[in-house]
């Protein structure tokens, strides 16, 4: 058992996760090596629980050798294609857990100091993303509430001033997972070989990771657009009642670029940090903004990244937001936009991978001779229902706007 790991085999772990990350951000590099350390721990436990011993050269009996072909061979480069282009990078923060249960890590900032003047309680918190009147405006200065203005300078002086306060707040999360599982016959896998040149072990391993992965990336999606208000009639596209003289279908389509740019604007408005500055689509919003007028609606241009999941990047919207279209969304789905912060905790969501792809290794079924191989990834999403736990609601840094499906029309 004190042996479980050759010092050469660390040597050579080490190589591999740093041809992986190669090419990354420093942010998604440490993300992708908390999640590789995370999966080779995996690994040993599945290898010393099956043969007390996880060995870099095994014999073709042993089960660890299947682990490691599918670490080495399947896991590890799908991790690398997927983790550092799924869409939760772009849009929300991202916490890799250390382990099963773990710690989301979110931030806050509170008045120190209570001021009956300024109307201000120690823990309250500042910014408030509620009305421009609920901000403590006396607070640095007269502590005045009633006529807010800065202080004479014979009261200020010497003084430090009222404090404010960063609170860090730790959120305990427990792992949840998925699975799925994939079948082949050994005669399937020689004859895919011997004719067509297939490894079908590799390939149903690949596509069953893929879906895995999409069902997580629709998920995260899925809970974006739970969390803000239901649009309302004002904030819905509805061609068919487009104010003004337009001439075209384009000139209509024009009103979807002013209505995600007020949606955008209201974000900046709850949460004091700035204006959406990315938006979710479904193909025929894409559509519809894409054939808007140049004038409503600066036209996207075709990014180079697009996540193996189908959520691709298209582009800038009106130059201020990142445009990127769920090709899994109906016409009437919602338009999402939200605001994500130069911090992992300035977000509307985290999404916290524990294990983020993980194989059972391939067996034979006794019963039917077939090859048989599980897959499964453990993760937590997390969002904040309460400023008590973050710099806002979840809420406050997304909005909706309709799509209203039934009177579309593209001529």
């Amino acid at each position: 058992m004190s042996n479980i790991i050759k010092p050469t085999a660390q040597s050579k772990w080490a190589r591999v996760k740093d041809a992986l990350k190669e090419g990354l951000d420093h942010k998604k590099a440490n993300v992708l090596d908390v999640l590789m350390e995370n999966t080779r721990r995996d690994f040993v436990a599945r290898a010393q629980s099956s043969s007390g011993m996880l060995m870099e050269n095994a014999s073709g009996a042993a089960v660890s050798t299947g682990n490691i072909a599918t670490l080495n061979k399947v896991i590890l480069p799908i991790m690398r294609r997927v983790m550092p282009n799924v869409i939760a990078n772009e849009i929300i923060g991202v916490q890799p857990m250390p382990g099963p249960v773990a710690q989301i890590v979110s931030m806050r900032y509170v008045y120190g100091t209570t001021s009956v003047g300024a109307g201000t309680t120690a823990g309250e918190e500042m910014l408030t993303p509620l009305h421009i009147r609920d901000i403590a405006a006396s607070y640095s200065g007269n502590e005045v509430a009633a006529t807010p203005a800065g202080g004479p300078t014979a009261q200020l002086e010497g003084v430090p001033g009222n404090a404010v306060k960063l609170t860090v707040l730790k959120q305990l999360v427990q792992a949840k997972g998925r699975r799925l599982s994939a079948r082949w016959t050994v005669e399937a896998k020689a004859d895919s070989m011997n004719q067509y040149g297939i490894d079908l072990e590799n390939e149903m391993l690949a596509g069953v990771a893929t879906h895995m992965t999409v069902e997580v990336d629709q998920e995260i999606l899925r809970h974006l657009r739970s969390l803000p208000a239901t649009p309302t009639a004002a904030n819905t596209f509805s061609q068919a009642s487009v104010a003004g003289q337009p001439t075209s279908v384009v000139d209509e389509f024009a009103a979807l670029a002013v209505l995600i740019n007020r949606q955008a604007n209201n974000v900046a408005t709850r949460t004091r940090m700035g204006k959406a500055n990315w938006a979710v689509v479904s193909p025929t919003a894409l559509t519809i903004l894409e054939s808007a007028r140049a004038s409503a609606f600066a036209r996207t241009t075709e990014g180079q990244w697009e996540a193996p999941t189908n959520n691709k990047y298209v582009g800038m919207l009106n130059n201020s937001l990142k445009l990127y279209v769920d090709t899994y969304a109906d016409d009437a789905t919602p338009v999402l936009v939200g605001f994500k912060g130069d911090s992992e905790a300035a977000v509307a969501l985290v999404y916290a991978p524990y294990i983020p792809l993980t194989s059972s290794g391939t067996v034979i079924d006794p019963n039917t001779f077939e090859e048989v191989t599980s897959f499964s990834t453990r993760y937590s999403i997390v969002d904040f229902t309460n400023t008590q736990t973050s710099l806002g609601n979840s809420a406050d840094f997304l909005g909706l706007v309709g799509i209203n499906a039934a009177n579309l029309s593209f001529l």
